[in-house]
């Protein structure tokens, strides 16, 4: 049996790739009010991200020959999606600085709009105090919004790396048959 790497640096080779994912999603939402089909990809790659999760726990436990015990495939899953958020959150702030420095701004008001439509005005109370902020300029700054962006992420990773790890340490090995010697 070969050995493996620490899980430290396996996680951190892992979240290279996880990030990239990661950026498809946050470019795909960044971009999505211009070109409408990306916003569909934001919520696949929301979608797939559990299933990379497992894929790579899963690949863990079978290289140990089922001896990774949960705490290291979450561990896995943790700074997994820790690194490719990190990456994701710097590549983030700098396309927000440099190519949509207006994005936070319009979101705004993009929901200020939609709330005034609605019927009856229900919404109106609602875009009333977001315009107010709007106008006395309380809106996050790019920095603060990949900040979020990053602890959601990791908090989410958190979460799903748990049940990820638990699934991935719970199905059974499959028997290899170039083990069957006499």
């Amino acid at each position: 049996m070969e050995t493996q790497k620490n899980v430290f640096i396996k996680s951190a080779e892992l979240g290279v790739p996880f990030g990239a994912m990661l950026l498809v999603a946050s470019v795909a939402m960044l971009f999505g009010d211009k070109v409408p089909l990306l916003s569909s990809l934001t919520l696949i790659v929301a979608l797939v991200a559990p299933f990379v999760l497992y894929i790579f726990q899963r690949k863990r436990y079978v290289q140990s020959n089922g001896f990774a015990p949960f705490s290291e495939l979450w561990t896995l899953g943790i700074f997994t999606t820790i690194g490719g958020a990190m990456i994701c959150g710097l590549v983030t702030y700098g396309l927000i600085i440099y190519l949509r420095p207006d994005f936070v701004y319009e979101q705004a008001q993009l929901v200020v709009d939609n709330y005034k439509q609605l019927p009856n005005g229900v919404g109106d109370e609602f875009a009333d105090v977001l315009q107010k902020a709007i106008k006395a300029n309380m809106l996050p700054t790019p920095f603060d919004f990949c900040v979020q962006m990053f602890w959601l992420t990791s908090s989410l990773g958190c979460v799903g790396g748990a049940i990820t790890a638990l699934i991935a340490s719970k199905m059974p090995l499959k028997q290899k048959e170039s083990n069957n010697q006499l």
